[in-house]
């Protein structure tokens, strides 16, 4: 009887899991497709549906299009991004200080490990080493994706937003990572979010 239980519990959580990547497979494919498997092994805090929903919002996003990524961390979600901005001819400018001050692992040098990792994308990929505040300062570019995943405290989030969000075009996209549990995220959403709105009126 132990067996049967054994093995009923080990095809639930099979089909578990494959139920929920079912939901994703014809993102899950092409990605596979183009040969960009390996990526999934990079570490990293996001989930592989996020992982893929990022792709698959880049490649909404018209030709040429400007995507920032405000903390790249390991570029694990740097390679998504990239891979299919690599379809749409665009680029991708990614924003961190690469010292891991925010991060829960503890402080340390990672853009040699950003950079090893995000080397097969290097030609659509532009590091912005700095804090956030510093980088927006110079940059003049439009952006049509904007995901900012940088430090979740209450004031960089809000310093993001108010950096960041004025250089999106009226149509573009902007993601929070982590809005479900850093309370400072949740709070400068909840804050900004009658900015956030997205146009419908004229972008078609």
């Amino acid at each position: 009887m132990n067996i049967f239980l054994k093995i009923a519990r080990l095809l639930y959580s099979k089909i578990k899991y494959f139920g929920g990547i079912l939901l994703w497979t014809p993102i899950y494919l092409r990605f596979y497709i183009k040969s960009h498997r390996q990526f999934f092994d990079i570490f990293t805090h996001l989930t592989k549906k996020e992982r893929l929903l990022l792709y698959k919002l880049v490649l909404s996003l018209p030709n040429k299009a400007i995507v920032v990524e405000i903390g790249s961390y390991l570029g694990a979600s740097t390679v998504f991004l990239a891979s299919a901005i690599k379809d749409r001819d665009g680029h991708i400018y990614c924003v961190d200080t690469w010292s891991n001050e925010a991060m829960s692992e503890g402080k340390r040098d990672t853009f040699d490990e950003f950079l090893k990792n995000t080397g097969s994308m290097k030609d659509f990929i532009t590091p912005l080493k700095g804090y956030s505040v510093e980088v927006a300062k110079t940059f003049n570019k439009g952006i049509d994706l904007l995901f900012i995943d940088g430090d979740h405290s209450y004031e960089a989030t809000k310093s993001d937003v108010e950096n960041w969000v004025p250089k999106v075009k009226d149509c573009g996209i902007i993601i929070f990572h982590d809005i479900g549990w850093a309370e400072g995220v949740k709070r400068v959403v909840n804050e900004f979010k009658s900015k956030f709105q997205y146009r419908r009126t004229h972008c078609g």
